[in-house]
């Protein structure tokens, strides 16, 4: 099933079915909004579907409004629900910028790894997953950039239900590694050609199974240039042809961080401590800002501050990295003042310049990292909630201040 529901009431789908896929099916699709008004439409299996709904009540995180979706076919019958919502691009103020709904949105989150000490990679409980949103959206944040993994199908309804925005990573094939050769010449580790086969079926995969899921507005192909081979072609190119094939309706990052070769609808920075976000400077690893894409700050902050053993992951290898975070701040005072002022700096680079987005380093503290809003257990959360939701306010109404004059147009 594919559907797709779009602010201006439009909805677009393909519904297959498992039997008798070579003869057509009448479909019955039933969908409810919060006011108890029904549209009822009917359409055929196997093939594009377009129907409209008046005056839709659109998601978003400040209004995540879902309608209740029946699907029946003959006596099968399946519930499920759908948002109205719109991600697009566009220029405003000579600015491209990400749209949502027709209005620039700023995208403000973390980078969200989804470890946890008791399952690594599994959640104990949904309440858990919960747990982590609320508290990002206690803090300010209306968005999370789900990091190299995919999370259970549970996480990405209760991401729609709460109103939070989702930039999706594929997970890398691997960190970039190097091999000495015996004549001691350094080469680079790259995919061959099962690898990367592999590699796009599984990124068709993610794109086909999640895009039915409103908070998910963007698919991020590379990070940091893992797993992607930079020599003698680009494969991110055609990757993101293939994304904006099997799905038309997100945007595309193509390579968060480095290397960036043009592709994608952003140009995406990460830089530790300062941000560098659409701003005329730049690092070694990055590129200047292209001016053609919206530039988001896809990792920055991670500045960390360690905690007593019974919250952090009691492994003796992952305590000897600790000092390898970014930055560690010997105090929460300080912490609290070092995330002030790199809050601030955004917010200058949104005011001067093209920042439209960013993603601080990180959700949670993980096994080798302290630099989490919540201490790996969850039990302490850095931030002071007064003063981090009046930072974050001000880089929304910094990047309001700029949204006027919308000339929008859509994927």
């Amino acid at each position: 099933m594919n559907i797709n529901a779009g602010m201006d009431g439009v909805v677009n789908g393909t519904i297959l079915t498992s039997s008798n896929a070579s003869t057509p099916a009448e479909i019955s699709i039933k969908l409810r909004g919060s006011d108890g008004e029904a549209t009822t439409q009917q359409v055929t299996t196997n093939s594009a579907f377009s129907f409209t709904v008046d005056s839709p009540e659109l998601w978003s995180p400040s209004s995540p409004n879902l309608y209740d979706m029946t699907i029946s076919v003959g006596d099968d019958e399946i519930s499920s629900y759908t948002g109205f919502r719109t991600v697009s691009r566009g220029v405003i103020d000579g600015i491209e910028r990400q749209l949502l709904n027709g209005e620039f949105v700023f995208w403000f989150g973390t980078l969200d790894q989804g470890y946890w000490p008791d399952g690594l990679y599994t959640p104990p409980t949904y309440e858990a997953m919960v747990y982590d949103i609320s508290t990002l959206l206690d803090l300010g944040y209306n968005m999370l950039r789900k990091h190299i993994k995919v999370e259970s199908d549970l996480f990405y309804a209760a991401a729609d239900e709460m109103g939070i925005l989702i930039i999706q990573d594929m997970p890398s094939l691997r960190p970039s590694q190097t091999q000495t050769l015996d004549n001691c010449t350094e080469v680079t580790i790259l995919p061959d050609a099962t690898q990367q086969a592999e590699f796009q079926r599984q990124l068709e995969l993610l794109v086909t199974q999640k895009r039915n899921y409103p908070s998910i507005v963007a698919w991020v192909v590379y990070n940091e240039g893992w797993g992607q081979i930079v020599e003698g072609q680009y494969p991110e190119f055609g990757l993101t042809d293939v994304v904006r094939s099997l799905d038309p309706t997100r945007l595309i990052d193509s390579t968060s961080g480095w290397y960036d070769h043009g592709a994608g609808d952003f140009h995406d920075n990460h830089h530790y401590a300062n941000p560098q976000c659409g701003a005329p400077f730049y690092s070694i690893q990055s590129t200047p800002y292209d001016e053609q894409r919206i530039g988001i700050q896809g990792e920055f902050g991670g500045i960390g501050q360690n905690v007593s053993i019974e919250h952090l992951w009691n492994v003796q290898a992952a305590i000897d990295t600790i000092n390898q975070t970014y930055e560690i701040d010997t105090t929460i005072e300080s912490w609290r003042y070092r995330g002030h002022v790199l809050l601030g700096e955004l917010r200058d680079q949104v005011e001067m310049y093209a920042c439209s987005g960013g993603v601080w380093t990180q959700t949670t503290d993980v096994e080798g990292e302290v630099n989490g809003m919540l201490t790996y257990d969850r039990r302490v959360q850095r931030p002071d909630t007064d003063q981090w939701r009046a930072d974050v306010q001000a880089l929304y109404d910094a990047a309001a201040a700029r949204g006027n004059s919308t000339m929008r147009f859509m994927l």
